[in-house]
């Protein structure tokens, strides 16, 4: 149990049981696993945040601003930094090594803030597009189908010479735990989304590997920065489809 608690300690903010022994990054990198598990318990508490505004007050706008606020508290912002460092360095019209320079920065510039202000604003606005049924379940999953797209980012090279905390999945491959991960997001899914799955579960997928792709291209590889930007993008992804999936069925 030490190599989950960790792994959640790694993703959010969440109080875990602590142990004096310190895992190996050998050992560490194997929390792939819990990777889509620990995506449906963050999406449980933004489930609880929305679902509290909602069927209460009927109010399905700030419920969606709360659940996109609660994943936010919950992970402490870790995905959207990497969102923000990652478009700062990928738009900044530079070299690789430069790109990689400006993502190490710490400071927002403008890309960076226009992308964390759109990833909000699509979250909410698919949110709000959404039926109130497909809004709880959506709410429930967009962190496991995100999870579940980050085991195929972390089939790549890692870009940085330094290590990072990117480093510490992407310089172990763990293909077996990889696979587990992605086959138990698959079966989250399926398992509250039935039929309507299979669309979501395929354009998440195919989306991972592009983005896989259009990394490598940009800048030889993955970093802790992309792998939290392709996670937040495979949300909205997910939730993009999810709103057109219900406005034609």
């Amino acid at each position: 149990m030490q190599l989950f608690w960790s792994t959640v300690s790694f993703l959010t903010i969440l109080p875990v049981p602590t142990s004096n022994k310190i895992l190996p990054q050998e050992e560490f990198s194997k929390g792939i696993l819990f990777y889509t598990l620990i995506g449906l318990l963050v999406g449980l508490i933004d489930y609880i945040c929305y679902g509290a505004i909602v069927f209460f007050f009927k109010m399905p706008l700030i419920g969606a601003v709360f659940a996109v606020l609660s994943e936010t508290i919950v992970t402490g912002g870790f995905h959207l930094d990497g969102l923000a460092d990652t478009c700062d360095g990928f738009f900044s019209a530079r070299k690789k090594e430069k790109m990689i320079e400006i993502m190490k920065d710490s400071r927002v510039g403008t890309n960076g803030a226009l992308a964390l202000l759109f990833d909000i604003l699509l979250k909410i606005v698919f949110l709000v597009s959404m039926t109130e049924s497909d809004g709880y379940l959506a709410v429930l999953l967009a962190p496991v189908a995100g999870k579940m797209a980050t085991p195929i980012l972390m089939k790549s090279n890692y870009a940085k010479e330094q290590s990072g905390l990117g480093s510490l999945y992407l310089t172990q491959k763990y293909t077996k735990y990889m696979i587990a991960a992605v086959l138990i997001g698959i079966a989250l899914l399926a398992g509250f989304l039935q039929m309507k799955s299979i669309l979501p579960i395929i354009t998440v997928l195919l989306f991972g590997f592009l983005f896989r792709e259009y990394c490598q291209h940009k800048i030889g590889g993955m970093t802790g920065d992309t792998l939290g930007a392709g996670y937040e993008l495979s949300e909205i992804v997910f939730l993009a489809v999810m709103t057109l999936q219900g406005g034609i069925v």
